[in-house]
């Protein structure tokens, strides 16, 4: 488990995709004493690993004292740093502090194409210097690079520079438009993400060093499909084992997702972690769309930054090219399915299992194909219709004049009945009407007197069912075929 801490959202350089848009400081950052206190809730809550970043973690004047007393309460404290700060007395002053590694950010091989995109000259040049005064010291660090479609080509020689320079890592950051990047920005093409997601996997087996794809939580799914070893056994982990603290203290799922869920000045963050709503749901990891139905909900999970700009933090990620290439897959067969179940269902103990014969398909595609069409909202249900006076009981309709300011208690009440099938709000004297079913017409009439009893409704009209009419809302063949191509 680990949590990130923007300390500050101050900074020196001006990159293009900062998720904080840092450069000034923000008005209300946490002060020293309640930095002390949120890294004691941090422990309380159960967290291994603190990062330490802003901005620029390392303007902020007491960051020394803070990695002192995370270290001091058992906590694995590290620095996440664009580099350019790293002198051989700050390094000197990090490692006495605690600090176990930093973690510095270098975006290509070229000085002038990682300035231009930093925003200030010589950032480059400052961050390799950086990184040699790290290993002159002895604090470990390791290499973040964010792909992008000008460094895509260049991302295993930087790892090459990584090995060179004697970092610990190269984690690869995907990257995610928000903040200033989410108009100045371009993302990588989704193929282009696959194949290097794979690439990385296979460096990984050629080096020393940690290689780590991050806010690609497919990695997890790539090493699968193609049987490469990843330690990681989880992608997304926004909620689950990973969140951030903001600056001023507001608590979000991921630096991506500007979902606030709470601020650490009015809960004490370990409350926060433990019982979050949000939290909670993200650790359900009951999601909609594919992502519902994905044999890989449970390694990879989806970006929920992604999912969260749709509009659903629990969606579907609308950018993952498996789903879209198994959507295109189950369309078929959904269009088949939705066509062949308005004439019926099989009435048998495998229902699924004949439809998959007369479709020539397996029973787990039908399966599959029926889950996929209720995460997209086509189906709502599917079961059968029962002919209750077949099974050898009455239905009935009833109407009820209800005082409107009594209509909740009254349908609580007549909703506690097992017979009780259905319960309407309509816009009529009669204002609820609901379906009863018993064993006799006799049965239905004590039934009413003692609803009406209960709940001194005494205008409650029974009408029974004498003849029985089923509409067929079918939709033509031809209006569902194609309906999936979009």
């Amino acid at each position: 488990m680990l949590v990130s801490w923007n300390t500050t959202n101050a900074c020196n350089l001006k990159c293009s995709h900062c998720y904080r848009e840092a450069g000034e400081k923000a008005p209300q950052e946490l002060t020293y004493s309640e930095g002390l206190k949120l890294i004691e809730e941090i422990k309380r809550a159960g967290f291994h690993i603190l990062v330490f970043s802003g901005g620029e973690p390392l303007l902020r004047p007491d960051i020394y004292d803070l990695i002192s007393y995370a270290r001091s309460l058992g906590l694995r404290p590290v620095c996440g740093t664009n580099g350019t700060l790293l002198t051989p007395q700050v390094v000197r002053k990090l490692r006495d502090a605690g600090a176990a590694a930093v973690g510095i950010s270098l975006d290509s091989t070229d000085p002038e194409k990682h300035d231009r995109f930093r925003g200030v000259a010589g950032a480059w040049q400052a961050a390799r210097e950086g990184m040699e005064n790290c290993r002159a010291a002895g604090l470990p660090f390791q290499i973040h690079t964010t792909v992008f479609p000008w460094n895509y080509e260049e991302i295993e020689a930087l790892t090459d520079l990584a090995l060179e320079t004697g970092a610990r890592g190269h984690h690869v950051f995907f990257f995610v438009p928000t903040g200033r990047g989410k108009e100045q920005v371009e993302a990588v093409a989704l193929e282009q993400v696959e194949d290097l997601l794979v690439r990385l996997l296979q460096r990984q087996t050629a080096v020393p060093i940690e290689i780590k794809p991050t806010c690609a939580p497919q990695f997890t799914r790539v090493a699968r499909q193609c049987h490469l070893p990843t330690r990681f056994k989880r992608g997304c982990l926004a909620g689950i084992s990973y969140c951030i603290i903001g600056p001023e203290g507001d608590v979000y799922p991921c630096p991506y997702m500007d979902l606030k869920v709470a601020n650490v000045r009015r809960l004490p963050f370990n409350e926060i972690w433990r019982s979050n709503e949000v939290f909670l749901k993200l650790r359900e990891q009951k999601y909609g769309g594919y992502c519902g139905i994905c044999s890989y909900r449970r390694c990879c999970g989806g970006c929920r930054a992604r999912a969260f700009e749709k509009g659903d933090y629990l969606g579907e990620d609308p950018l993952c090219l498996y789903k879209n290439r198994q959507e295109k897959k189950l369309a078929g067969l959904a269009e088949e399915l939705i066509i062949r179940l308005q004439r019926d269902l099989p009435v048998t103990k495998r229902p699924y299992l004949a439809l998959a014969e007369e479709l020539g398909v397996k029973e787990k595609d039908v399966l599959k194909a029926i889950r996929w069409l209720k995460a997209k909202g086509v189906v709502r249900r599917l079961g059968a219709t029962f002919d209750a006076r077949k099974l050898g009981y009455q239905p009935t309709l009833c109407a009820a004049k209800v005082p409107p300011e009594r209509v909740e208690e009254v349908a609580a009440v007549i909703n506690a009945y097992p017979g009780v099938t259905h319960n309407y709000l309509r816009e009529h004297e009669y204002n609820l009407w609901f379906t009863l079913i018993a064993e006799s017409e006799q049965q239905q009439e004590a039934l009413i007197e003692e609803i009406r009893q209960k709940t001194g409704v005494t205008e409650v009209l029974n009408l029974p069912a004498r003849e029985m009419f089923k509409i067929a809302v079918n939709f033509a063949e031809e209006d569902l075929r194609g309906v999936f191509e979009s």
